[in-house]
């Protein structure tokens, strides 16, 4: 895994082979810890079974592009229950991606950004009406100071192989304003300001070539943000946290040492870890996964809560957060295609019979 933290590379990547894929990922928290959301644009969906299917019959001469199978996904949470959610791949013509500026349009669900020595900003437009009849219009923005490009040491050059992770604003700003409803069902207009954090996400071989599982999350201290992961490859284990500081100019601190405990199945089989213990010689964090937000055959979504402990400083703090695992092999088993194809929607075809009931589509969220 490539790690950096740089404005600049948050644009369209150049994709060499079969199976890559790209992401660019957002989340949020209200100040009251009442909403959260999760929005994220994808080219080459890597959860596509349209995809997966053309790389298991892919031959020397036939063409499987990732920019044919562009998707975004959205989940709106309120007291960590569902409220709304769609993911839906695009058609190729329906989407752009620019290679020179952080900017790009996904059916009709936009995102664009503006940046200054100083500052970055981002806008995420949404818009789309699902089969169900659930619908949501509206507008996130975040605002940041511009993180150094030196802010992590791991950071490297990219190439063809492995996967990079781009913590462009590892905290921010977050306003949104948003109007969600439904087929008989009341407009619910959604209106708060919090703090957000942005990551772009890519790789240019599938992600179960890279590794095998993979742990990561995120939390707002008041004295820093923490990103974690800890991610099994298939040569080696590999895991890292830092304390960023509130105005990501800053690597505070580093705490090379995770535990995983309290590992449980999912009704899918999914084996996770509910608790994470990471720590230096200073400092002891401990971050719960209480709450699932999703959870399926391959994939989960935490709403949790991270406690750091600095006995020297007398210092102790707790942080909401967000943190999610994945298991790439597990998304090849066809077993749960039937299940996968309930919750994504393509675009030129028919929707599944699921998706045109609000009360069975809403059932799989």
């Amino acid at each position: 895994m490539q790690i950096l933290s740089n404005y600049t590379k948050d644009v369209r990547s150049p994709k060499f082979k079969p199976g890559a894929y790209e992401w660019w990922y957002f989340d949020g928290i209200d100040s009251t810890g009442t909403y959260s959301f999760v929005i994220i644009f994808y080219e080459g969906n890597p959860f596509s079974t349209r995809y997966i299917q053309r790389l298991k019959n892919w031959n020397r001469s036939d063409d499987v592009y990732p920019e044919e199978h562009p998707a975004v996904s959205i989940s709106i949470y309120k007291d960590q229950k569902t409220i709304y959610y769609s993911f839906t791949e695009f058609e190729k013509e329906d989407c752009e991606f620019d290679s020179d500026h952080p900017s790009l349009k996904v059916g009709r669900h936009r995102m664009h950004s503006v940046a200054d020595e100083n500052k970055i900003s981002y806008q995420l437009t949404l818009n789309e009406q699902l089969p169900s009849g659930d619908e949501i219009r509206g507008s996130i923005t975040y605002e940041s100071p511009r993180p150094s490009d030196a802010l992590l040491e791991e950071a490297q050059s990219f190439d063809e192989v492995g996967h990079l992770w781009n913590l462009v604003q590892p905290r921010a700003d977050v306003a949104v304003d948003l109007l969600i409803s439904a087929r008989a069902e009341s407009t619910r207009q959604i209106v708060f300001e919090g703090r957000g954090y942005h990551d772009h996400n890519m790789g240019n071989e599938p992600m179960r070539n890279e590794f095998n599982e993979w742990y990561w999350g995120r939390f707002h201290f008041e004295m820093g943000t923490l990103v974690y992961y800890v991610m099994d490859r298939k040569n080696e284990k590999q895991h890292q946290a830092w304390l960023l500081s509130p105005d990501n100019a800053e690597l505070i601190a580093t705490y090379p040492t995770v535990e995983l405990q309290d590992e449980g199945w999912n009704p899918f089989g999914l084996r996770t870890a509910r608790k994470l213990m990471l720590s230096n010689e200073k400092a002891h964090i401990t971050i719960q996964q209480a709450r699932v937000l999703d959870s399926g055959p391959f994939y989960q979504r935490f709403s949790s809560d991270s406690f750091i402990n600095i006995p020297d400083k007398d210092i102790m703090q707790v942080a909401e957060g967000i943190s999610e695992y994945i298991r790439p092999d597990r998304i090849y088993w066809r077993t749960f295609w039937p299940l996968v194809n309930m919750r994504i929607r393509y675009s030129n075809e028919s929707p599944h019979w699921v998706q045109r009931s609000k009360r069975l589509y809403r059932w799989t969220w």
